[in-house]
C-alpha cells in the first residue's frame, strides 16, 4: 500500500508540472508566427508569379530570365514561304509590358538582348498609371540596358509599368529591389482586349522604337484596352498569323492593316491579294468569332504602282472594300475603314509608306473616332 501511494505521489507530481511548463501547448500562450522565406536582399527571382507579362501569350520563365515572345515556336520554324514574314522582326517586343506591385524605395532591371531586331528604341515606365520615367538607347543593343528607378516613395504599394520597345527584342534578366521590400501579391485590372493584325506600319517603323508611340497602343489607351500586337515589320498577308489568333483571349475589338508588302515587294496580282485576304479573314473570324473587325485600306503612300505587276495602291484598296462589303451580308460585326481617308499626306509621314509620330497619333485618333 505504502509503495502504491508513493507512485500516486510521484505521478501528480509529474502532472503538476508538465501543466505548469506549458509543454503541453496551453492556449494562452500565442504561437510563434511563421516567417514567411524572403529573397535575398530584395534579388526577385523571374520566375516570380507576381511579375505580370501582358500583351503576349508565349511566355518563358527561369529563376535567371523571363523572356517572351508573340508567336509560338511552331509558327517560327515553318519555312519563310509558309510564314510569310520574317523571324527576325517578329522577335521584337512591340505591344508588350512588364507589370509589378511593390513598396520598395529602388527598383533596378537589366533587360538583355535577344534573337532578332536590335535597333534603338525606349522604354517608358508607368507608376499608377502616370508616367514615371522614359529610358531611351540609340543604335544597335551589345550590352545589358539598364533601368534604374531610386527614391521612390514607400508611403504605399505602387503599381509600376514596364512598357517595352517596339524594334529590339529584349528578355529581363534582373529584377532588384530595395533589401526591405519584395513584390506584392496582384492582378492586373481586367479589361476588353484588342488585337492588331498588320505589317512595319502597326508594328511601329518610324516610331522612334517606342511601343508606347505606335498607333496599336495609343488606340488601346483610348478604348481602355489590353493590346495584343501580331504584327510584324515586311509582312505580307499570313495565314500563320491569322491562326495565331486562336491562341489569344477572345477579342472585343481587332484591326487588319495589311497587304502593302503584297503590293509593293512581290509580283502578286490583284486575284492573288483577293484569294488571300479572303482567306486570312476568314481564319481570323474563325478564331475570334465574336469580336468586332475592322479591316483598314491601304493608308496614304507615294508609291504609285508595282513595276513588275502594274497593280496600284487603289486597285488593292478596292479588294479589301469589296471583300468586306460582300462578307458583311452574313457578318454584322464587319467594318471597313478606309485609311487612306484618315493619312491622306506626306505630311504625316517618315518616308513613302510609314507614319511619323504625328501620323502615328493622328492614325489612332481617326480610328477611334470610328470605333467607339
Amino acid at each position: 500500500m505504502r509503495n502504491l501511494n508513493k507512485m500516486v505521489l510521484l505521478f501528480l507530481l509529474a502532472m503538476s508540472f508538465s501543466t505548469t511548463s506549458g509543454c503541453t501547448g496551453d492556449d494562452s500562450v500565442t504561437p510563434r508566427p511563421r516567417v514567411e522565406p524572403k529573397e535575398d536582399k530584395g534579388l526577385i527571382a523571374l520566375n516570380n508569379d507576381n511579375i505580370h507579362v501582358m500583351g503576349v501569350r508565349y511566355i518563358s520563365r527561369t529563376p535567371e530570365k523571363l523572356s517572351f515572345n508573340r508567336f509560338s515556336d511552331e509558327v517560327l520554324n515553318l519555312s519563310n514561304q509558309e510564314r510569310r514574314f520574317s523571324t527576325h522582326y517578329a522577335g521584337a517586343t512591340t505591344g508588350i509590358s512588364l507589370q509589378f506591385k511593390t513598396r520598395s524605395s529602388s527598383i533596378h532591371m537589366t533587360f538583355s538582348r535577344e534573337p532578332g531586331m536590335n535597333g534603338g528604341g525606349a522604354f517608358k515606365v508607368l507608376r499608377d498609371g502616370e508616367d514615371l520615367e522614359i529610358i531611351s538607347f540609340e543604335g544597335t543593343v551589345n550590352e545589358p540596358i539598364q533601368i534604374d528607378l531610386n527614391s521612390l516613395p514607400t508611403d504605399k504599394e505602387y503599381i509600376y509599368e514596364v512598357i517595352l520597345p517596339c524594334y529590339t527584342n529584349v528578355s529581363l534578366t534582373k529584377l532588384e529591389l530595395d533589401e526591405e521590400s519584395s513584390l506584392v501579391a496582384y492582378e492586373p485590372t481586367s479589361k476588353k482586349v484588342y488585337i492588331s493584325f498588320g505589317d512595319s506600319i502597326t508594328h511601329g517603323a518610324g516610331q522612334e522604337g517606342a511601343t508606347y508611340l505606335t498607333y496599336p497602343y495609343l488606340l488601346a489607351q483610348k478604348l481602355d484596352m489590353h493590346l495584343y500586337n501580331l504584327a510584324v515589320s515586311g509582312a505580307k498577308i499570313s495565314m500563320p498569323m491569322a491562326e495565331t489568333a486562336k491562341d489569344l483571349p477572345q477579342a472585343d475589338i481587332i484591326t487588319i492593316l495589311i497587304a502593302y508588302n503584297d503590293f509593293s515587294s512581290g509580283n502578286r496580282t490583284a486575284a492573288q491579294i483577293d484569294n488571300d485576304y479572303r482567306r486570312f479573314l476568314a481564319e481570323v473570324r474563325k478564331n475570334q468569332p465574336s469580336a468586332e473587325i475592322y479591316c483598314i485600306t491601304l493608308t496614304y503612300t507615294t508609291n504609285t504602282s508595282n513595276a513588275t505587276t502594274g497593280l496600284t495602291p487603289g486597285e488593292v484598296r478596292e479588294v479589301v472594300k469589296n471583300i468586306v462589303t460582300e462578307y458583311q451580308a452574313a457578318d454584322s460585326k464587319l467594318h471597313l475603314i478606309e485609311g487612306d481617308n484618315i493619312i491622306t499626306s506626306v505630311a504625316d509621314m517618315v518616308d513613302r509608306v510609314h507614319l511619323n509620330v504625328a501620323g502615328a497619333g493622328k492614325l489612332a485618333d481617326g480610328l477611334y473616332d470610328i470605333i467607339d
